[in-house]
């Protein structure tokens, strides 16, 4: 049996973040937009979900029919549903992270004019609210240095921690002292040796509580 509401319902679009770090730098995937609303302006890879599609699921179909990257985890930023965000009318948007290895290419397809990697300290104008999703997408960013080893799978391993430090400082927006972050990753047991002034990530850092 079907039902009717007599309440106006949104659109559902998703959008995706999608970092990796290469050449030294943080950098994120941007499309630029064939078409209008904001036609010739930068914006995240994504989409309007389909009838019966869960709004990840229509988030990693969008990045792959945009962008040709296939990408195994994303974790949720959050919705966006500002009015007036997307000037087609009524539209919420559904985020997500993703850390992709740093040799990831990527493929303009479907709705994208062009594709291409931009360092987070230098990003071009954004189409709709995406300045306000990719700042969300950096703030969970940092969250998870605190939480998890997650941001230091970006990095190849073997890792140095020379690398992992200057990772951690794009990231956060500050510099980090090389004393004080070796320090902190032996306190959290963020990684494990696994040569010669060469490291791994651990699956998870150690509660900082546990001191």
């Amino acid at each position: 049996m079907s039902h009717t509401y007599p309440y106006p319902r949104p659109s559902l679009t998703v959008d995706v973040v999608l970092y990796r770090w290469h050449g030294g730098y943080l950098e994120v995937l941007l499309i630029e937009r064939a078409h209008d609303p904001f036609a010739g302006r930068w914006a995240l890879p994504g989409g309007f979900v389909d009838a019966g599609e869960a709004p990840e699921q229509a988030a990693r179909r969008e990045l792959v029919e945009e962008t040709g990257v296939q990408i195994e985890h994303l974790l949720p930023v959050g919705c966006f549903g500002a009015p007036e965000r997307d000037p087609r009318g009524w539209v919420v948007s559904a985020a997500y992270l993703g850390l992709a290895p740093g040799e990831t290419r990527a493929i303009a397809g479907d709705d994208a004019r062009t594709v291409g990697w931009h360092r987070v300290d230098a990003l071009p104008a954004l189409a709709f609210d995406h300045a306000d999703i990719l700042a969300a997408a950096r703030q969970r960013l940092r969250e998870l240095t605190q939480t998890s080893t997650l941001p230091l799978q970006l990095l190849p391993t073997p890792l140095r921690t020379r690398q992992a430090r200057f990772l951690y400082s794009q990231i956060l927006g500050e510099a980090i002292k090389p004393t004080a972050f070796k320090a902190w990753l032996r306190r959290r047991e963020a990684v494990e040796r696994v040569g010669p002034a060469k490291f791994a990530p651990r699956p998870a850092l150690h509660p900082d509580w546990l001191r």
